[in-house]
């Protein structure tokens, strides 16, 4: 599609750039309702924004080993190969864990950081359908596009027409996002936001897995790819923390 824009500029990159930018922004204005100063906010952020990053490219390295001739190549992070539930993976530990030396709750910043990471996974994807990357299934349907044969899209299937799944994802991150924000409450237990975004994520991304293309060897047992099998633990994940979350305000209110 339309892999740099003006000219110069890779598409992929700069909606990275601007999903960052978008969600820490969101994350300190909502640090701040909730009497989280905005320094220790940039800081879990940054910390986000770096182990997000290696996540990706460390998930997809692990699960393609044999794409990398020479070994060194694993370090070409501008050749494409990210898989997403890496950082998000990696973003938690992160969270959790300089969250911890700042003397915040785990969920109580969880809860502030969430709608502004799935902000962030909207719009990085429309960066990924302008890259043609993280492609679709062939389709009939009439939305159905063609790539052209300069990205991985178009030399994986030519001239068929196959499924935007990067602008339905794009699409699903929005929708979770204005769910988050809807649903919340000013005296909400903590953990709820974080929970729904778990609930919600995941069993997105794994229905959304059925219209994409998944290579014979990222299949796993029932014919699930690794990124459904993933969604189903975020799915459960999220039970369990919003399951937590109503325990705890139910034994505060005791």
């Amino acid at each position: 599609m339309y892999p740099r824009l003006f000219g110069f500029v890779k598409s992929w990159g700069l909606l990275l750039a601007l999903s960052f930018v978008l969600g820490i922004m969101l994350s300190v204005r909502r640090g701040r309702q909730r009497g989280i100063e905005p320094d220790a906010v940039m800081d879990i952020s940054f910390a986000v924004m770096v182990s997000s990053l290696i996540g990706v490219r460390l998930a997809y390295v692990l699960t393609h080993l044999g794409q990398f001739d020479p070994w060194y190549r694993i370090f070409f992070i501008w050749d494409g190969g990210l898989t997403l539930y890496g950082g998000v993976a990696l973003a938690i530990a992160a969270v959790w864990w300089t969250a911890r030396r700042r003397g915040i709750a785990f969920l109580r910043i969880a809860d502030v950081l969430a709608p502004g990471v799935i902000l962030g996974i909207g719009v990085t994807r429309i960066g990924c359908f302008l890259a043609g990357c993280c492609y679709g299934k062939p389709t009939d349907l009439p939305w159905g596009v063609h790539f052209p044969s300069t990205c991985r899209a178009g030399i994986e299937f030519g001239e068929q027409a196959i499924h935007p799944a990067q602008l339905y994802s794009s699409a699903a991150g929005f929708l979770v996002f204005g769910l988050l924000l809807w649903l919340e409450k000013p005296a909400a237990p903590a953990g709820l936001t974080f929970g729904r975004f778990l609930l919600f994520y995941g069993a997105a991304r794994f229905l959304l897995e059925f219209t994409r293309f998944i290579e014979a060897d990222q299949l796993m047992a029932l014919g699930l790819s690794n990124n459904q099998w993933i969604s189903l633990a975020l799915v459960i994940t999220g039970i369990a923390v919003l399951s937590y979350a109503v325990r705890q305000a139910h034994a505060r209110d005791a």
